[in-house]
């Protein structure tokens, strides 16, 4: 069938529709491509902070050269990081991290602990915390807010003993300290006010025959202070500073 001469107007029409779904598919387009970008962008940052953040699980034999030992020796054992008492060593890769993380075990009831510490540890600038078994009981039943490597400050009894294995995080808001420790039965945090910052940095610390795992590092914040315990004094008494 022959098809009829379309109108002028007929014509104009279409021509003007064409031209409204050309403007409407480019900015379509931009938007996609504008979204398209803020997304790459997005997950780069995510890959640079996830680049930035350190761990280590230890399973195998040497601890090797991105470790530094302070004092005096620690090693890895049964793929778990082990020291002597009062050893102390920091992991080259958390030097721009305050945030520290590591998984603690018992392996027995004798005196023993294990410390994350955040700061400069090389020189002895920094915070560290533990978690202390002293009492024979096979929990740990202390925790401590010290300084450089076992270098006294503020020791206190947990509001509960806590089983083994616990994972125990240090984190700052500022110059408050916070002590989180998560096990089987659950979370406690406390909060303590050193009155001062400490530079970036992460490290573990052994006494006995502790052992340390899953350690983990990155930029902290403040979310895990909500909640938290404060400690401004007590009046326990620390064993391994007698020792």
């Amino acid at each position: 069938m022959r098809s009829l001469p379309q109108s002028p107007v007929g014509i104009e029409f279409r021509a003007e529709h064409e031209k409204v779904l050309r403007k409407q598919m480019g900015v379509t387009m931009k938007k996609m491509l504008v979204l398209g970008m803020a997304a790459m962008t997005a997950a780069g940052a995510l890959c640079a902070t996830s680049a930035m953040a350190a761990h280590d699980d230890f399973d195998r034999a040497n601890l090797g050269n991105k470790w530094v030992i302070v004092s005096p020796n620690l090693f890895i054992s049964n793929n778990q990081l082990k020291g002597d008492s009062l050893a102390l060593g920091y992991d080259k890769k958390s030097a721009s991290d305050s945030k520290v993380s590591a998984t603690v075990y018992l392996n027995g009831t004798d005196l023993e602990y294990g410390a994350v510490a955040s700061g400069d540890i090389a020189s002895g600038n920094n915070a560290f915390i533990k978690l202390q078994e002293q009492n024979g009981s096979g929990e740990f039943e202390y925790g401590a807010f010290y300084v450089g490597n076992n270098g006294g400050g503020n020791f206190f009894q947990l509001n509960s003993p806590v089983p083994s294995p616990a994972v125990l995080t240090l984190s700052f808001c500022g110059t408050v300290a916070t002590m989180k420790i998560k096990s089987a039965d659950g979370t406690q945090k406390y909060t303590y006010d050193y009155g001062t910052t400490f530079p970036t940095g992460g490290g573990l610390g052994t006494y006995g025959n502790i052992s340390l795992d899953n350690y983990r590092s990155k930029i902290g914040g403040c979310a895990d202070a909500i909640g938290a315990t404060p400690v401004k004094g007590s009046n326990a008494k620390d064993l391994s500073l007698t020792k």
